[in-house]
């Protein structure tokens, strides 16, 4: 599933963050799963969401090895036990724990981002200052996407997009 566009909601007291319905809707519990994975963002300051299928998916490919790269073992140590599991309610909210909002430094007012494969969740305080520089940073970060995608084309020999 891709996630697009961006929704101010706000965590309600009990910390619960209600998932916009124009994403819940497209949701497939047998495709998707039924809840979602809470994960550390980048920058710290942000939470991310994958459908639970997805997320699934994006760590069995990196299998666990008998004799692990350090680098690999170091960072599951770190990331794995900072993920939760959670389950989405008959409201379509996600009760988020404490701790990752506290970590994350989340307030009550945040907003919910659709970054293809995931969900972002920021605060409206760092969405407002993204988007005022937003545009200049699009335009530079879109040029270096495409040549990060067409050196990447290069290397598995295929020929680069004309885009």
């Amino acid at each position: 599933m891709i996630f697009t566009g961006h929704h101010e909601h706000g965590i309600d007291g009990k910390n619960r963050l209600a998932i916009p319905a124009k994403w819940r809707s497209r949701l497939d519990p047998e495709r998707d799963g039924a809840g979602f994975y809470i994960v550390p963002g980048s920058p710290a300051t942000t939470l991310w969401l994958y459908t639970e299928r997805h997320f699934e998916a994006l760590a069995e490919q990196f299998q666990s090895a008998l004799i692990p790269d350090e680098n690999m073992l170091r960072f599951e140590q770190e990331f794995f036990p900072r993920a939760d599991l959670v389950d989405v309610d008959s409201q379509g909210r996600i009760l988020i724990p404490e701790k990752m909002l506290k970590a994350a430094g989340l307030g009550k007012d945040v907003v919910v981002c659709g970054v293809r494969d995931h969900i972002e969740v920021l605060s409206r305080e760092e969405f407002e200052k993204q988007s005022a520089d937003g545009l200049e940073r699009f335009r530079e970060y879109q040029l270096k996407a495409r040549q990060t995608h067409q050196a990447f084309q290069r290397r598995v020999g295929k020929e680069p997009d004309a885009t």
